[in-house]
């Protein structure tokens, strides 16, 4: 299975979304235009859909409906949030329509305002329903959570769940004190623990694969296991070649940020269950050398030949978008306008479709798109003060 089309309004800062997917797709604009936003729009799903969430849960873990409503909502789709997911699993077609509106006399709780599921063009769920509006209480909650209602569509409820995000944070990573505190920690305090909780003949199969890929990419790398200390915490332990006949230790706290973004990326991909689900990479290029970034879609590209696998990434990296097998269809550009934040396909861009045709470098095409226009100001803010 995988999404095929997204519709959206007053999804955070876009008024308005529609956008078709392909097994891969790499959002591009500029700081503060909704990259990070438009990832979590994905995870939202997951949330809704994962054992213990729900729609209240994904409200809450966002702050409330109101953090998560488009500040342009007020006057469009009667301000109600939409999302509409279309999907196909083999010759089969699937959609899922939820629109979500804020309780009434102020509480704002998020109400279901409509939730549809279609198969094949038939429709399965329409609600509300009879029952929903005897008890409006139920519509504080959807059928895509409740394992008694979803069975005739939980494969598109499984599919949601799982959604992975990877953002992995060094320090956090680094940090002791975070180990625990939250499961599955999408930006690394259980990371570690993650690894060392898999079965140890699977563990030590990854582990062998992570090793051949950073001997590749760490100067001087050799070997990378876990350990566990005194107080029963693992730790990551890498060996590193040198003049003397052993090779040196290090564990985390000792590597570079690259190399411990490069160990969560490369342990993301061959950790990825075989029946996949959508990867969200929010700029995996951080702190890797620009040569490795270029080599990225390679890396997915074989990773989704093994795996029924989509890639959703946000980047900055001219590098990653430059790699030969990127195209036009597979780059979708934000844009920040006076009427919230716009989205679309490079290919389906009028006034770029000279130098796609002249086949000019996809991360020049892209500037051009997403270029500030003046930064003085920012390069003013280091001079000295005038005095008075």
């Amino acid at each position: 299975m995988r999404i095929t089309q997204v519709t959206a309004s007053n999804w955070r800062n876009f008024k308005s979304l529609e956008f078709p997917i392909r097994n891969r797709l790499f959002i591009v604009g500029p700081n503060a235009a909704g990259k990070s936003n438009l990832l979590d729009l994905f995870r939202f799903l997951g949330d809704i859909a994962a054992p213990g969430g729900g729609l209240a849960f994904a409200f809450d873990h966002r702050g409330g409906y109101g953090r998560v409503r488009s500040l342009f909502a007020r006057n469009y789709q009667r301000g109600r949030l939409i999302i509409d997911v279309r999907l196909a699993d083999g010759a089969d077609t699937w959609r899922y329509r939820l629109t979500v509106r804020g309780e009434a006399r102020g509480k704002n709780r998020p109400f279901v305002d409509e939730e549809l599921v279609e198969h094949n063009g038939v429709t399965l769920l329409s609600r509300p329903d009879a029952q929903d509006e005897a008890d409006p209480e139920r519509l504080t909650q959807t059928h895509l959570e409740q394992i008694a209602a979803n069975q005739p569509f939980r494969v598109v409820a499984d599919y949601f769940a799982k959604v992975r995000y990877f953002h992995l944070v060094p320090q956090v990573i680094r940090d002791p004190t975070r180990a625990g505190l939250v499961s599955n920690d999408p930006f690394g305090g259980d990371f570690i623990a993650q690894m060392n909780s898999v079965q140890p003949q699977t563990r030590k199969a990854w582990l062998r694969r992570l090793e051949q890929a950073l001997q590749a990419a760490v100067p001087e790398f050799e070997s990378l296991t876990i350990d566990i200390d005194p107080a029963g915490r693992p730790h990551l332990t890498a060996g590193y070649r040198n003049w003397r006949s052993s090779s040196t230790k290090q564990n985390e706290t000792e590597f570079s940020d690259g190399t411990l973004r490069l160990i969560g990326l490369l342990w993301t991909i061959v950790s990825t269950p075989a029946n996949g689900g959508v990867l969200l990479l929010e700029e995996p290029e951080l702190s890797l050398n620009a040569k490795i970034v270029k080599t990225l879609p390679a890396v997915l590209a074989t990773a989704q030949r093994d795996k029924d696998l989509q890639v959703v990434l946000s980047t900055h990296a001219p590098e990653l978008l430059d790699e030969e097998g990127v195209l036009p269809d597979e780059v979708l550009v934000l844009k920040v306008t006076n009427d919230g934040t716009s989205a679309a396909l490079l290919s389906a861009i009028d006034e770029v479709a000279d130098e796609l045709e002249a086949e000019l470098p996809t991360s020049e095409i892209v500037e051009s798109l997403i270029a500030l226009p003046d930064l003085g100001g920012l390069v003013s803010a280091g001079g000295t003060a005038r005095r008075r």
